[in-house]
């Protein structure tokens, strides 16, 4: 039985309001055929275009950066996965298909400046050109679609445009193109029946040449009426989020110049807009521009959390930084953003912002300088553009997202994201227990579990966990979204998405219901608690290793009984020297960044990475100044969607898919640490004697749940292994109620002892979520998990709750006056 036991009375801090936010980034096609409901792929007809300066080396299969980063193309129709798992049909054209009738695509008569290219279409009578649009054009009987198209032609022609699932008609409308440059024509098409897999076709009468600069398909009723897709943007506004963090992510960096996202290319005619590559696989045309995002957050009334580019691409994929011309153009870029969105309609931008039908200034309250940057070239930078910033918008809030390696960074706010097992998200409940109080306040901007459970009710649970520790933090702990956001089923990019579509319907992961169940649950104060609760131990299998300072000396090292051999070298090569001698040398990536803690090569020893038990010995040299250091039961962790599907080389036993444990021996200290990117100690240092100048034995035995340490025959240490909490409460209060939120992470249900300090009316409320460890939803059962309302009695000043296995909970009390 746990128990937990509240005081109200003793306030610690009020509640963070816009702790629960969301997180939007073009990937999985969450964009264009998805939250912004274009139904055409492909309507410029520019995504066979290869990015600028990319080069492809395997018939357009793949493109290589200007800097050397692998993306995958096929023909601009994006992974091998979605040509595979879509069995789409080939064309030169990506989405376009014609019958009776010869498709090319034109570089020199353009629609405008911005379009790359147009498609020329040479009709035979009766002739016909179709888009396939996302897996197929959705229809729902009784529903309009607005369609427009830029045409050029230099005769007289009549089209019939349709929408058509197999010999069916579902809508259609005759257009009579008149000769003469280009022109825009527009037609509302009226579904008689409802289909996922429909197709826009154009059919000409007559023989006839005509140019398409632009062709789009939207249905006539969209969120608020702005252009969004309606059950998506529900399913936003159901979570009660309190902020947006647009547009990225990664799409705010890119791969390339041409790939950096700039606000002014999102602005505008969405004809006039530019269409990028997006280092997620495909090409958007930014119908979801800068505009599009402030008048979401408008229509969701929460906060607009923009994103901008610090001058450099993605640190990630071999990154390029802005020369100073470059440096000073993305300045001026962030600068026209922010008064697009605060100025008066007498400023230049302001100016703009009204002319697309919004006089007023938006709300923009907070400002992200970069995405997952770090180190000096971010510094510098940073440090430029919060200064620019602050001296025209000194009220904005600025987030940063590092807290400065060479130097401490000037923020409000930094960044932190995390993504791994449920297993470290359980154990992340006290992740920010200790965080230094006078650092910048925290958002934690991206999270989620995406290996092992993925989009499965245990990483929920897992996530719920962490939940808790940001809630029991929020004096500090001010933002968090979960990330990603949405996933086209046919398109995916990333796994776990919090929202999955087809073009027709929707639905969420269990992750969802935790953020609705926190998000409606919130209080005004956090309370005092504290509880007493189970441990459950990692499940830790894998080699013992050779680690510590480059040209550490081992000899003999022996597990279990036997002789072993290396078997892999982590950021690190080893010499024999002599028998059963090994010295071990630093090998580090040439591209590794430098790090402001210390980074130890690994060399592990054996094959046997499933073993969880045993006795490991070894005779180790000891120098003075050099650490020695002993990996414990190393082995990968599974790798996520995102790196099992990366076309750049990926070995998973790379430092940073590996969790290590050492054994760590420095200035005569001796501690266990967990960790590569740092090594974080999670044992109290132990002072011990080590033979300057020589060979000294070393000893570890794994057992159960603990580890012995020895050194030359004599025991300096037992230590537990690593464990997370099987359950975590938070309280908050108002007034009125009493807010209990409990997370049982354990496979069993839990009886939890519960004692207020204050009288409770007997009946209360329970928000929760529960189910088995693998459940999920899907099209085809989309609420298999979900929250629920349950009335409950029983509550006192002592009561018991029954906390269901792998569930969250938030409990409702009423206070007694």
């Amino acid at each position: 039985m746990s128990n937990l036991r509240i005081r109200t009375k003793d306030t610690l801090f009020p509640v963070a309001p816009d702790l629960y936010g969301l997180f939007f980034e073009d990937i999985s096609h969450a964009g264009d055929g998805g939250l912004y409901p274009e139904m055409l792929r492909n309507r410029s007809f520019e995504d066979s275009l290869l990015p600028e300066g990319c080069v492809t080396k395997d018939g357009g299969k793949t493109f290589v950066s200007p800097t050397g980063w692998i993306d995958e193309f096929n023909n601009g129709e994006g992974m091998s996965d979605w040509v595979k798992n879509n069995d789409v049909p080939p064309t030169d054209i990506p989405a376009w298909y014609a019958d009776h009738a010869k498709m090319t695509l034109d570089h020199e008569n353009r629609l405008n400046q911005h379009r790359r290219v147009s498609l020329r279409v040479d009709f035979s009578a009766g002739g016909t050109i179709r888009n396939i649009g996302y897996c197929g054009i959705p229809q729902q009987a009784g529903k309009s679609y607005d369609f427009y198209m830029f045409v050029r032609s230099d005769v007289e022609a009549d089209l019939t445009v349709s929408i058509t699932e197999q010999d069916r008609i579902s809508a259609s409308s005759d257009i009579r193109i008149r000769p003469g440059d280009w022109d825009r024509y527009d037609a509302v098409l009226h579904a008689a029946f409802s289909s996922k897999s429909a197709a826009l076709c154009i059919t000409c009468s007559s023989d006839a040449t005509l140019t398409f600069g632009f062709i789009s398909l939207m249905p006539a009723e969209t969120f608020m009426g702005h252009g969004l897709r309606m059950d998506l943007a529900e399913k936003l506004r159901d979570m009660n989020p309190a902020f947006l963090r647009f547009p990225g992510g990664c799409i705010v960096e890119g791969f390339s110049m041409e790939t950096v996202w700039y606000f002014r290319n999102t602005i505008g005619p969405v004809w006039e807009r530019p269409s990028h590559w997006l280092l997620w696989h495909y090409r958007t045309t930014n119908g979801l521009g800068f505009h599009e995002y402030l008048q979401l957050c408008e229509d969701l009334n929460v906060a607009p959390l923009y994103v901008c580019n610090c001058g450099m691409t993605c640190q990630g994929r071999n990154p390029r930084y802005f020369d100073p011309d470059e440096q000073s153009d993305m300045l001026e870029d962030i600068l026209a953003a922010l008064e697009y969105a605060l100025g008066d309609p007498g400023t230049r931008w302001g100016a703009v912002r009204a002319d697309m039908g919004h006089e007023a200034p938006f709300r923009l309250d907070y400002l992200e300088i970069g995405n997952e940057n770090a180190g000096p070239e971010y510094e510098w930078r940073f440090d430029m553009i919060r200064k620019a910033v602050l001296e025209r918008y000194p009220d904005l809030t600025i987030i940063a997202n590092d807290r400065g390696k060479s130097k401490k960074l000037e923020t409000d706010i930094a960044d932190d994201h995390y993504y791994n097992m449920p297993e470290f998200f359980a154990e992340g409940i006290h992740l920010y227990d200790g965080y230094d109080r006078t650092e910048p306040d925290v958002f934690i901007g991206e999270f989620s579990v995406n290996q092992t459970y993925e989009g499965q009710l245990r990483a929920a649970v897992s996530e719920a966990m962490f939940m808790l520790g940001m809630e029991r933090n929020q004096d500090k702990v001010k933002l968090s979204s979960y990330a990603p956001l949405f996933q086209h089923v046919h398109y995916g990019s990333w796994f776990p998405n919090l929202i999955i579509y087809d073009n027709a319907e929707s639905f969420v992961i269990p992750t969802y219901y935790c953020f609705r169940i926190f998000g409606g649950n919130r209080g005004q104060n956090v309370v005092f608690s504290e509880e007493d609760v189970k441990k459950i131990y990692y499940d830790l299998h894998g080699l013992p290793a050779l680690s510590g300072d480059d040209g550490v000396r081992f000899r003999d090292p022996v597990w279990n009984g036997k002789s072993v051999e290396p078997s892999r070298c982590i950021l690190a090569r080893f010499q024999n020297i002599g028998k059963n001698e090994i010295t071990l040398h630093s090998e580090f990536e040439p591209d590794m960044p430098e790090f402001p803690f210390k980074v130890y090569p690994l060399v592990t020893l054996g094959e046997d990475h499933e073993c969880r038990k045993g006795v490991f010995e070894v005779d180790a040299f000891c120098e003075k100044g050099k650490d020695i250091a002993l990996g414990i039961l190393v082995s990968p962790k599974p790798l996520s969607y995102y790196d099992r599907t990366n076309p750049n080389p990926t070995d998973p036993w790379s430092m940073r898919f590996l969790e290590v444990s050492r054994w760590i021996i420095s200035d005569g200290r001796s501690f266990i640490a967990r960790g590569s990117f740092p090594a974080k100690p999670i044992s109290e240092p132990r002072d011990v004697c080590l033979k300057t100048d020589a060979f000294n034995h070393l000893k570890y035995t794994v057992s159960d749940h603990t580890l012995i340490l020895e050194i030359n025959g004599e025991i300096i240490d037992t230590v537990e292994f690593p464990y997370y909490p099987a359950m975590g409460s938070v309280v908050t209060d108002t007034d009125e109620e009493v807010i209990i939120k409990i997370v049982n992470f354990a496979d069993d249900a839990e009886s939890v002892g519960i004692t207020l300090d204050c009288d409770v009316e007997s009946a209360y409320t329970v928000n929760l979520m529960t189910g088995n460890a693998a459940d999920e939803n899907s099209l085809e059962a989309p609420e298999k998990v979900s929250d629920k309302l349950v009335r409950a009695d029983g509550a006192s000043r002592s009561f018991v709750y029954e906390a269901p296995a792998l569930s969250v909970s938030a409990l409702r009390l009423k206070k007694l006056n």
